[in-house]
């Protein structure tokens, strides 16, 4: 019995030291593991931080542009290619000759887009770092997509390692289609149209202060005070541009709280008004609509009045008439909300317009499809009537314009 016992208890202890063994083995090759790891992750970190160091010190040397903001940071990615890189990257891929550049480039004038588009895709997949191409792709996304869509476009390729010259260019670009539009938007006080220009670049770039100081003013203006105060708090409390905008909003939204003066169309001129210069224009009166006529360049148009809309819109048709882009300086494609719901609309500028005996120089306008406007040339908006005082006279279908004191 005694034998017996005691081989049994043998028997377990060398089962309870095997069993230790293989435990002590696998601990030790998990730790070894471990330790691995982490020096791999500890290396990996010191290379990025060594990366991010020298990123940074590029970043302090480029120039500001004019609004006062760093240079486009995606530009750094190109400086840090060196052009051998660069020529590796490019040499597997078969080179474009002018010819076919010259061939794409047609394309995009004759405004064969939806061909450019399908040829651009099967070239770009063989070399997809060809300047030529990324360039013509910026272009036909400036003409068919909206306009904060093509600017996000071209930060996205200044993160591409480009040429020092085309990276230069790119910068341009952003830069010039930007101020255009935020200069024209602003100066008609197209303030939900400034929102959508600089919601997208706001989140994209939310280290540019002008983006940020933008969409905090056409929010004030629109009274969405809670979402200017969303966006200034990304800027110090006491930054002075984030205050100027705060204190205009509010004193904005004090005025209007205290005015019970009824809609200016609705009030018959004064005799103070009556002092000053005044026009009458004759309305044709259609349904509910007041239809007037216009000229917008050497073309006449019959226009409705739109005191509702902040920004002119002319037809598919008038535009054609006035010579589409070849006349009219193209400021970008924008959503628009019209009657029949949301659409996206080319904005141009029309050098010379005529109304009421005046002329107006740039006049911003919206071009509608002609579904949207099918028996008239266009509306007339609020950056145009806005530069009178008016009233509207339904029983003798009338438009008086008032000039406002300067």
């Amino acid at each position: 019995m005694k034998t017996w016992l005691a081989m049994v208890l043998s028997f377990l202890l060398f089962v309870s030291l095997g069993i230790n063994v293989y435990l002590w083995l696998s601990l030790k090759q998990h730790n070894d593991k471990a330790y691995e790891r982490e020096a791999n992750y500890e290396h990996r970190l010191e290379g990025e931080a060594q990366f991010k160091d020298m990123a940074q010190v590029e970043n302090e040397a480029a120039p500001y542009n004019s609004k006062g903001s760093p240079s486009y940071a995606s530009s750094t990615h190109g400086a840090n290619t060196s052009s051998s890189e660069r020529e590796a990257l490019h040499s597997s891929a078969p080179s474009l000759n002018q010819d076919e550049v010259d061939s794409l480039t047609a394309l995009l004038n004759n405004g064969q887009y939806a061909l450019l588009a399908a040829e651009l895709t099967n070239f770009l997949k063989n070399d997809p770092l060809n300047e030529s191409l990324l360039l013509l792709e910026g272009e036909l996304i400036e003409l068919t997509k909206p306009l904060p869509t093509a600017i996000v476009h071209y930060y996205d390729l200044a993160e591409l390692p480009l040429s020092t010259e085309t990276l230069a260019f790119i910068d341009t670009k952003i830069a010039t289609l930007y101020q255009q539009a935020q200069t024209q938007l602003s100066q008609d006080e197209q303030w939900e149209l400034v929102a959508r220009l600089n919601e997208p670049l706001y989140q994209r770039i939310p280290d540019a202060k002008h983006y940020t100081l933008n969409l905090a003013e056409a929010y004030a203006y629109q009274q969405k005070l809670t979402l200017m105060e969303d966006v200034l708090a990304a800027l110090p409390f006491n930054d002075r541009d984030a205050n100027i905008i705060r204190n205009k909003a509010y004193e904005m939204r004090d005025v209007a709280n205290a005015d019970t003066t009824p809609n200016n169309s609705e009030i018959e001129p004064t005799s103070t008004d009556a002092a000053r210069y005044q026009t009458r224009v004759a309305l044709e009166r259609i349904g509910d609509q007041y239809r007037l006529e216009a000229k917008a360049l050497n073309q006449r148009a019959t226009m409705i009045l739109d005191t509702g809309a902040s920004t002119t819109a002319i037809s598919s048709r008038l535009f054609a008439r006035l010579g589409r882009m070849r006349n009219l300086t193209f400021i970008g494609n924008f959503n628009v909300r019209t009657a029949s719901g949301t659409i996206e609309a080319p904005l141009v500028q029309i050098p010379r317009f005529y109304f009421a005996g005046y002329e107006f120089n740039d006049v911003s306008a919206i071009v509608l499809p002609e579904d949207a406007l099918p028996d008239a040339d266009g509306l007339l908006g609020m950056n145009v009537l806005g530069q009178f005082d008016f009233a509207i006279m339904p029983q003798s279908s009338e438009l008086i314009l008032t000039e406002r004191e300067k």
